[in-house]
Formats: structure tokens, sequence, C-alpha cells
């Protein structure tokens, strides 16, 4: 038998801060524990604690790493205007 230990620094072990910095200005669809279906947006920030991510509108939207089910990058990516 394996007994797996739990680093406690990390809440959500599907997806850490680490993982997360890769993703940093990338459009993304975001699967979340509290939205009953996915969003698409452009990850700007993660800390330790929460992400914020900017939706197609403008609008922004902080929340918990440990929301996330799950998430994938588009394959094409918006080209922002010069």
């Amino acid at each position: 038998m394996t007994i797996k230990y739990i680093d406690k620094t990390s809440i959500n072990t599907f997806c850490s801060y680490e993982q997360l910095k890769k993703f940093i200005g990338k459009i993304c669809i975001w699967n979340f524990t509290f939205m009953r279906s996915a969003i698409t947006g452009k990850l700007i920030e993660v800390t330790n604690d929460y992400m914020l991510i900017e939706m197609r509108d403008g609008r922004t939207m902080c929340a918990k790493l440990a929301c996330i089910n799950g998430f994938a990058m588009t394959k094409k990516q918006r080209v922002a205007a010069v």
C-alpha cells in the first residue's frame, strides 16, 4: 500500500501556481466548480491563492485556485490590436 502525502501549501493538486504561470497572457477555456458552463478568458495574474481572468467583454474575474475543475488553451490565440 502506498501512502501519498499532500503538500499543505498547495490546496488544489490539479494545478498549482507554478503550473499556471506558464499560461499568463494566453486565452484558455476555464471550467470552475461554481459555474455551470465553461468560460473563455485570458489569464492576467496568478498568485498562490487566486487568479485574475479577463473575459471577452473586458470584465475581469477573480477565482481561487481551488475552484478549478479543468482548463485548456485555445488553438487560435487572438492577436491584440496595435
